[in-house]
């Protein structure tokens, strides 16, 4: 039987590879659909914070906005995407994902998706519970970190503009 340092040195080593599978997963899916990783990123930010301008999906991205421009085109291309007038300021667009493209995308994770449904059946209430505050303590304290490197690190596409909050659960998706 492990004790508590096994088990506390067991998660801090597992949960990089957990993020290194989850991101080559992201890769296979990609590429079966002809995509970059960086447009399924963003159709994913999409589905994250649901419809966008430019430059919000720039700021959670970290890229330039002529970037996203671009990657925002070639969701359009793909029917992915679509361009709307932003109803509060007719100057800007915003890019809201297209259901039913999302639903054939969605295809590739259903799988995966069976196995969490299978594992997570397995645990109790206080289990499930514990995994959910620890899944969204993990994505605020890495969007936190994600804040610190682009504000003191390496010179990066959203540096010198207004910090980027990392999201809270209690947050609308903002344009």
């Amino acid at each position: 039987m492990e004790g508590r340092d096994e088990l506390i040195g067991g998660l801090v080593e597992e949960m990089p590879r957990y993020i290194s599978a989850a991101v080559r997963f992201q890769v296979a899916v990609a590429h079966q659909l002809d995509m970059s990783v960086s447009d399924v990123h963003g159709l994913a930010a999409l589905l994250e914070t649901g419809p966008a301008g430019v430059r919000r999906l720039a700021d959670l991205m970290g890229m330039t906005t002529s970037a996203v421009t671009r990657l925002v085109d070639r969701l359009e291309r793909g029917g992915y995407v679509r361009r709307e007038p932003d109803p509060a300021d007719r100057r800007r667009v915003v890019i809201h994902v297209v259901p039913e493209q999302v639903a054939r995308v969605a295809g590739y994770y259903e799988r995966l998706n069976v196995r969490w449904q299978r594992q997570i059946s397995q645990y109790s209430d206080a289990e499930l519970r514990f995994l959910l505050e620890f899944l969204r303590q993990g994505r605020r304290d890495a969007g936190a970190e994600t804040v610190n490197l682009r504000a003191g690190g390496r010179q990066h596409a959203t540096r010198g503009r207004r910090a980027l909050r990392p999201p809270s659960d209690e947050s609308p998706g903002g344009r």
